[in-house]
């Protein structure tokens, strides 16, 4: 009896009698409808879509009317708003216990995982979505034709810590993709969803 709670007793403070497991689900690509025309004159559209965006989320870096291009920028800390990653599930367990970690994998997350040698840390991911919009406002034969496209960029800080407080590593990635080209590695998989796309075509109508 003194035997198994004194094994116990060493299993926790073991990281060796720790285990945890990783399964990822890849998001399936959305058909994006990123391109309109409305039923307005192109000064009108340009001039409703041109203050409303002044008033939204965005930074306008650069007007011109003659090229008929908008040019903006975007930055947020909860990327599954307008990207897909897909969904991570994680299992860790030692002699406290099991615990169960799902969550979207584009955005931040904390958990407890063991590396190759079976040492156990303790991880925060922290995300971060930034991204450039190009809109093309032109004239056409029943009104305007509006389209977007954007370039979206991923950034992804890991940063491990041991559970007696020692630093376990950090790792910095970023990747990016656009509105109908997502990005694809051995580790993740992401795609736009057009909401962001759909959120500035609304702002024409």
């Amino acid at each position: 009896m003194h035997k198994t709670v004194a094994l116990a007793a060493l299993c926790l403070l073991a990281s060796g009698c720790a285990t945890s497991s990783i399964d990822y689900k890849p998001p399936t690509q959305s058909r994006i409808t990123n391109t309109k025309v409305v039923n307005k004159p192109f000064d009108q559209v340009w001039d409703d879509l041109v203050r409303q965006l002044s008033s939204d989320f965005f930074v306008i870096n650069n007007i011109d009317k003659n090229s008929r291009l908008i040019n903006l920028s975007f930055s947020t800390q909860k990327p599954s708003e307008y990207v897909d990653c897909g969904v991570t599930s994680r299992r860790f367990e030692n002699a406290r216990g099991e615990n169960s970690y799902v969550y979207k994998t584009a955005d931040s997350s904390v958990f407890s995982l063991t590396n190759k040698q079976g040492n156990a840390f303790n991880a925060t991911r922290n995300t971060k979505l930034n991204g450039r919009v190009n809109i093309y406002v032109a004239p056409a034969a029943t009104g305007t034709s509006v389209a977007v496209n954007t370039k979206y960029v991923v950034d992804v800080a890991f940063v491990a810590t041991s559970f007696d407080g020692q630093p376990g590593g950090r790792e910095d990635l970023s990747f990016d993709f656009s509105t109908k080209q997502g990005f694809s590695s051995e580790q993740v998989t992401c795609y736009a969803t057009g909401a962001l796309e759909s959120r500035i075509l609304e702002m024409t109508e």
